[in-house]
Formats: C-alpha cells, structure tokens, sequence
C-alpha cells in the first residue's frame, strides 16, 4: 500500500523478489483485490523460479478462498498443505512450564494445568496469562498456587460455554433458510431441505453436544448412520467451502442473538492452514 501510494512499486518489486524466504500471514486477505493478486501472482513467479522458499498461512485452505484468482489457487496448493490445529492440553502445559522455565520460575504443575485448561486457542493467550500470574505473585509477594492463578486470571478468564438447546438450534437453522420446522424435521429429501437439515445435524452435535441418537430424535427419528454422514459432510464442507462455511457461521450468529442461549461462534477460530513451497 505504501509502494502504491509513493508511486515506487519497482522498489518494492525488487526487495520482495529477490528473498530467499518469503513468509506471509493471513493470505486470504488478498482475495479479491485485483492488484494485489496481480503483484502476488508475479512475485511468486519469480521466488519459484529462484528456488526460493515460500511459506503461506490462512485460516482456511486455497479451494474455500472465493474470490481468489484460479491461478494464484493452483499455485497455493502446489506446496505441502499442513492443518495446524491448536495445541493439545499437554503441549499446552509443556509451553507453560518452558516459558516459566525460561524466566527462572517455578511455576507448580496444577497451576500449569488449571491455566492450560482455561487457555486453548493459541500461545499468546497462555503467555499472557503466566504474565500476570507471576507479576501478581512479584507485586504481593505470595507463591504462586492455583487460588493465585484464579485471582490474577479472574477478569480474562472466559466464562464456562453452556450448550445451545437444541429447540433454539433448529430454529435458527429453519429460520436461516426459509423453512418450518415441520419441513426441516420431516421426511422431504429436497435438496433445499436435506443441506438445511444436515447443517442442523452439525449444529446440534457441534452447539448443543447431542448425541447422534439425540440428534436423530430431533430430526423427525433418524438413524444414528445418517446423522452421522450429515455431520461428516458439513464438518468437510466446513473446511473447503467458503459460502458454507459463512452460512454455518451465520446461524451460529443468530444463536448467540437468542436470549437465553450460550453458544461459542463468537471466540470460535478456524484452524490455521500453511502451504510451503520451495
């Protein structure tokens, strides 16, 4: 943007293309800015070309970036596409401890777990946390145990997500596409009734923790066998279609709107996706 407004792309040009690794966060953003891609899809070129290595991260893979050009989406998936997920309790916990360790404190494994299992979503989250911790413990002069934790983590620590009930679940759905919810739970296999009920098979497992059996109860007595495809099938969605992705969020928009009702859309994040090409 700066190049732009300067009038001094070549220079830019110049120092991005001549790199030996090119590192890029958050690349879906350049979907759908035609100039942008346009400088990218050049500057790729020439860094392959080069042998230079490229690593790219977004939260969601190339085929669900909708208004990415089809040729910067086929030079995407060339490189090794990985799914990172967010780390796993004990890789939560062993972060916790090296961080602490790195800054000489001793940091007692329940209250690495008690913080651990508070903070999920990413490492800034749980680094900010030993931070207050330990200043709380600095400040007051206490040892850090897990009633210290709670008291320093008292005011970010996000409250417990309750269940969506399952009633609110279908309404939203019926409501985002326009149907009753006789149509919804019925036996109709339209296809503009079938994606809604699966979407709605999604929700109740993913919002309200049904189980499948529950879930088929919901929807009109359903075997378990077809809840689960339909779960299957929007969870894969999800991940590689775009506008379903945006209509599955959506409804778990409406669901937070409904008084009464707990759902996590709000804070829920993507898995991050990085391609690397060299």
């Amino acid at each position: 943007i700066e190049a732009i407004r300067r009038q001094n792309t070549e220079s830019f040009r110049e120092t991005y293309r001549t790199v030996d690794v090119l590192l890029v966060d958050d690349v879906q953003f350049i979907a759908g800015k035609e100039f942008t891609q346009e400088e990218f899809f050049h500057t790729f070129n020439a860094l392959h070309s080069s042998g230079a290595q490229i690593v790219l991260s977004s939260d969601r893979p190339p085929r669900a970036m909708a208004t990415l050009e089809e040729r910067l989406r086929s030079r995407f998936e060339w490189g090794l596409i990985v799914d990172i997920q967010p780390p796993d309790l004990e890789t939560r916990v062993a972060i916790l401890q090296q961080k602490a360790a790195d800054r000489g404190v001793a940091l007692p494994p329940e209250v690495s777990f008690f913080v651990a299992r508070q903070f999920q979503s990413n490492v800034r989250e749980l680094e900010g946390a030993l931070n207050r911790i330990v200043a709380v413990a600095s400040l007051t002069g206490r040892p850090i145990t897990p009633e210290l934790a709670q008291e320093a983590l008292g005011d970010v620590m996000a409250p417990v997500s309750q269940p969506a009930d399952p009633m609110a679940v279908l309404e939203a759905v019926a409501a985002f596409y326009g149907l009753t919810l006789e149509e919804l739970t019925g036996r109709s296999r339209r296809q503009a009734v079938a994606h809604p009920r699966q979407v709605a098979c999604y929700l109740l497992r993913q919002e309200a923790g049904l189980s499948l059996p529950q879930i088929g109860q919901w929807l009109g007595g359903r075997d378990h066998s077809t809840v689960l495809h339909a779960c299957e099938r929007i969870a894969e969605l999800v991940e590689k279609d775009g506008s379903v992705y945006r209509e599955v969020q959506a409804i778990r928009e409406r669901l937070c709107q409904q008084p009464g009702t707990r759902s996590s859309a709000g804070t829920e994040k993507r898995p991050r996706r990085v391609s690397s090409r060299r």
